[in-house]
């Protein structure tokens, strides 16, 4: 906790994208019902990996374990990449475009940020903003942070506007230019 310590901007503004990215998943499957989109043994195989790798993560991110450092960084990387490959199969539970859905995901990670950012304002420093805070030492990282953590907010808010203010499409080819009706 800060208490009385001036916040990192840079180290917030990753640590909110990193907990938004890794709550993605869990808004698919229980907002959107997507894991019920699926056969039930893709269902049965992806529901527990899941956990298991973000219970990897979430450990990882919010705790201070020692030791073990390259076995902590094995399974920290094979976690994010089950959790990458399992969101990138929840986000085609529809019929989207590739367009559309890179829009969706990109307004999921945008909305699980935002909504870290809030709960983590009264709460001070927490998870992964507190390990990133202790490796930006220096001003040029602290900086490089900042413009990190804006430029992808920047892209996921232009991602997330487009795909929220352009009218769904259907698979296949060009729109008709009669109106149905």
């Amino acid at each position: 906790m800060t208490t009385g310590q001036r916040r990192d901007p840079g180290a917030a503004g990753l640590g909110a994208l990193l907990l938004g990215l890794l709550t993605a998943p869990w808004i698919y499957v229980t907002l959107f019902g997507a894991l019920f989109a699926f056969p039930l043994p893709f269902a049965v195989v992806a529901a527990p990996l899941l956990l298991g790798a973000t219970l990897n993560l979430g450990l990882e991110a919010f705790s201070r374990l020692r030791g073990f450092e390259r076995t902590r960084l094995a399974g920290a990387v094979i976690s994010s990449g089950l959790v990458l490959a399992i969101l990138w199969v929840l986000s085609g539970f529809t019929l989207l475009t590739q367009a559309e859905r890179v829009g969706l995901f990109a307004t999921v990670w945008l909305g699980s940020t935002l909504a870290w950012l809030i709960v983590s304002l009264p709460m001070g420093a927490i998870g992964p903003e507190v390990l990133l805070r202790s490796r930006l030492t220096s001003p040029a990282r602290q900086w490089a942070a900042l413009a990190t953590a804006l430029i992808l907010f920047g892209v996921l808010s232009a991602l997330a506007w487009s795909h929220l203010t352009t009218p769904a499409s259907f698979i296949g080819g060009p729109t008709s230019p009669d109106p149905i009706g």
